[in-house]
C-alpha cells in the first residue's frame, strides 16, 4: 500500500479504537510476538487498540505518537518502518518512565485483502532498547556468555 495508507492507518490510532478495527478486514490475523499478542476478534482487538487514542496528558496513559519512517510494498502487501513516542507515559510495559519519554522503533508487515484492508498483521519492535533508555538493567552481552545448546 502506500504511504498515504500508512499515514492514514496510524492517524486512525489517534482518532479511535474503531477507526482502526475499521481497517481490518473480517477473518484477520493481528500478531505482536514481543508482546506475546495472537488477536483475530474485533473486540479484543478494540480493547488492545483503546490506549492508543487516548487524549488525556494527565491520566499516565501517555500521548501516543507514530511517524512512518518508511514503506515498502503494493496493493497487496507492505511493510512499514515507524517510530513511536508517548509522552506522559507514567509506565511501559510495566516499567516506570520516572518522567522520561517512552519510545521504540518497528516494523510492521501488512497483507491486504481485495478491498485493501488488512487481513494479516505482525508487527515487530526494539522493546529492549525502550526499557533500557528507562534505567531498566539490560544486558544484550549476557546472550553472549551463554552455553552452547549444540
Amino acid at each position: 500500500m502506500s504511504h498515504t495508507f500508512a499515514v492514514r492507518w496510524l492517524k486512525a490510532f489517534r482518532e479511535s479504537p474503531e477507526a482502526v478495527v475499521a481497517l481490518y478486514a473480517d477473518g484477520f490475523l493481528f500478531e505482536d510476538p514481543i508482546l506475546g499478542q495472537t488477536i483475530t476478534s474485533r473486540e479484543d482487538l478494540l480493547r488492545v487498540f483503546a490506549p492508543y487514542a487516548n487524549a488525556d496528558t494527565e491520566n499516565g496513559i501517555g500521548i501516543n505518537n507514530f511517524r512512518i519512517d518508511e514503506v515498502v510494498g503494493d496493493e497487496k502487501a507492505a511493510i512499514y518502518r515507524w517510530t513511536w513516542r508517548a509522552p506522559t507515559a507514567a509506565a511501559f510495559v510495566g516499567v516506570p518512565t520516572n518522567g522520561k519519554v517512552p519510545g521504540a522503533r518497528g516494523i510492521t508487515f501488512h497483507i491486504y485483502d481485495e478491498n485493501g484492508l488488512i487481513k494479516r498483521e505482525e508487527s515487530f519492535w526494539d522493546c529492549a532498547t525502550a526499557v533500557s533508555e528507562l534505567g531498566l538493567p539490560v544486558d544484550p552481552s549476557a546472550v553472549a556468555k551463554l552455553p552452547a545448546l549444540v
